[in-house]
């Protein structure tokens, strides 16, 4: 028989190799934009951006997650994508419509610097409606398991992103136009790219009842995608309320080491759901869901074990007169294994969410992800008094468990699964167990003992693939 978590691993391997070199072709852009742009243009860049992170979330209205769902298990899939697509595209028509109708308000209501405000908020407008046109073909892509493709296409509008900001920005000085003109050209790029792909599964046939089928599914997931970013952006405000600019340097910088855990949870996601979804009718679906759980706990302890040991060594590595992490920093290394907790949890939750999306009852997710971004909110204020920046990352994990602990037992009323909760225990007991034994070493030198650590937690890790792998 076939062993769809084969299908899993390959998907992953080509979905988590381009994200990685998505990311680093992006982190090019860092050195670029702060030696080029002004503070100001810079900042009118980062309240752009921003934004079309929350339009982008109203843009798609959920048809995304609710074409992956209804083109998994009905015949007439043309249909399916048909009426996701011409939605989408029909949204974010409107989208530049009023975006461009109303770019004097938008413009002065985040402050833009620029004196050519209005263009820029226009661009912003063209670049969240392209990339929402493009969100039904890259989702028939992963239900098609064209995963080499996917990742193609991806890399392929990043890099020209990249090049076109080294153009238009660092040879031609177009300042924040020419980000922002580099960013509607990439997304441009990847309708173009998509749309012949996507060709044979157009059909000019309304069907009233699908669509309204796709919104049912759809737009509970709207409120649950805000709550999900609260849970991600709430804690640097408030950080900076409570405790001062200079804690969300620290907090900020090495939040953003616990990357590796974050993109592993997210290559993961993007390859399990068409997974679950294409086997969840079969017989052995429940089953599915309990081995995956063994499964990623299995990589995720390893994972940690890892990146906790050996993240103080790494950030030391001698980069010029400096390093790759500045000193003044390291302070705040102590985070990286509490934030990378969060997202070991995050894992967890994306597997057993899995029951929600089966069953069609999207409507529990705006309560299981608003549970979690009011725990995260609630957590910050209390903590951050108490611990500072420290408090911030525990708010963080807090967050997660929140969400984890209200999908559970969603989940297991309307879709029950065996898990091996003792598992899941064990794993989080292990990672428990390093993180403490590290800080008590120095947070740099010590390989060997960090070094044991990590091959305590691979022989925990062991004896959790063996036992997914003995449930097959």
């Amino acid at each position: 028989m076939h062993n769809p978590f084969r299908q899993l691993a390959r998907d992953s391997a080509i979905y988590g190799l381009s994200t990685v070199i998505q990311r680093l072709l992006t982190f090019l852009l860092t050195p670029l934009y702060t030696n080029i742009l002004a503070p100001s243009e810079l900042g009118d860049v980062a309240q752009l951006y921003s934004l079309m992170a929350l339009v982008t979330v109203l843009t798609t209205l959920g048809f995304e997650p609710a074409f992956m769902r209804y083109w998994a298990e009905r015949d007439d899939r043309t249909r399916v994508f048909t009426h996701a697509f011409a939605a989408t595209t029909v949204v974010a028509a409107a989208i530049v419509v009023l975006g461009a109708g109303g770019a004097g308000i938008i413009s002065r209501g985040i402050a833009l610097s620029s004196p050519r405000a209005e263009l820029l908020v226009c661009m912003a407008c063209a670049i969240v409606a392209f990339d929402a046109v493009a969100a039904i073909p890259f989702a028939l892509l992963r239900m098609e398991r064209r995963a080499l493709l996917f990742a193609l296409v991806r890399v392929t509008v990043v890099a020209v992103n990249v090049a076109l900001n080294v153009v238009f920005v660092a040879y031609w000085r177009w300042g924040v136009e020419g980000v922002l003109m580099a960013g509607v050209a990439a997304s441009l790029l990847s309708v173009v790219l998509l749309l012949p792909i996507c060709v044979r599964y157009f059909e000019w046939r309304y069907d009233g009842h699908l669509l309204g089928a796709l919104l049912r599914f759809g737009l509970p997931t709207v409120p649950a995608a805000f709550a999900a970013m609260v849970v991600q952006v709430a804690d640097r405000p408030i950080l900076g309320w409570i405790a001062g600019p200079d804690a969300v340097g620290i907090y900020n910088a090495n939040y953003r080491l616990a990357i590796p855990m974050m993109l592993a949870v997210s290559v993961y996601e993007t390859a399990w759901r068409p997974l679950y979804l294409q086997h969840a009718s079969q017989h052995h679906g429940h089953t599915l869901l309990a081995r995956a759980l063994r499964y990623y706990l299995a990589a995720a302890v390893v994972l940690y074990a890892v990146v906790a040991a050996f993240i103080g060594d790494v950030v030391a590595i001698p980069i010029g007169k400096g390093h790759l992490i500045g000193a003044q920093y390291w302070s705040g290394l102590g985070i990286v294994p509490v934030v990378m907790a969060g997202y070991l949890v995050l894992g967890i939750t994306t597997t057993v969410a899995a029951g929600i999306h089966i069953t069609k009852r999207t409507e529990y997710l705006p309560l299981t992800q608003g549970a979690a971004a009011g725990a995260n909110v609630v957590l910050n204020f209390v903590l951050i008094p108490l611990l500072g920046y420290m408090g911030a990352a525990w708010a963080t994990v807090g967050a997660y468990v929140v969400g984890a602990m209200a999908t559970v037992v969603i989940c297991q009323r309307i879709y029950p699964v065996r898990y091996g909760w003792g598992e899941v225990l064990v794993a989080l007991a292990t990672c428990g167990v390093v993180a403490w034994t590290l800080h008590l070493l120095p947070q740099q030198g010590a390989i060997g003992v960090k070094s044991l650590c990590v091959g305590g937690a691979g022989i925990v890790a062991g004896w959790l693939y063996l036992k997914a792998h003995r449930s097959e």
